[in-house]
């Protein structure tokens, strides 16, 4: 999890970075200002982020996924926060970029669908039996 809030910071601190760019402060007679280009890697993981806060979220999936389904809960805490982070850094084509934020989100939605299956199942912490317990895919999102 720790790779998830290191990539939630580093959107906060891009934000803060041109925020504190003051186009009226004094600058030398040889400067011109241009306003900063905002940062495309920022835009497109805080647009991501967006997708995956949302407000209907039933909290403990995170800690439910580490027991219920670990391999996803690597991919989603681990493996594709650090390949986010290395493309990032790398300054990697934007399309690759792009295609593993959709890996997260795509991901992200899944272990949520099965977290909300698996919590109305039981009404209590599931476990990973209970992952399909019959109840229909439609409308997984609603709580």
């Amino acid at each position: 999890m720790g790779r998830y809030l290191e990539i939630a910071r580093r959107v906060i601190e891009e934000q803060d970075r041109q925020k504190d760019i003051q186009p009226d402060s004094p600058e030398p007679a040889s400067f011109t200002f241009e306003l900063p280009t905002a940062d495309p890697y920022a835009e497109r993981m805080q647009a991501a982020l967006r997708q995956v806060a949302m407000p209907s979220y039933r909290q403990g999936m995170i800690l439910w996924l580490e027991t219920g389904d670990p391999q996803a809960y690597a991919e989603l805490t681990s493996q594709i926060p650090d390949e986010i982070d290395r493309l990032w850094k790398e300054r990697a084509p934007l399309e690759q970029f792009e295609a593993v934020l959709s890996r997260f989100i795509s991901l992200h939605l899944r272990c949520r669908n099965a977290y909300v299956r698996a919590w109305r199942c039981s009404k209590s912490v599931p476990k990973t039996s209970q992952l399909d317990c019959g109840t229909s895919t439609d409308n997984e999102g609603a709580l």
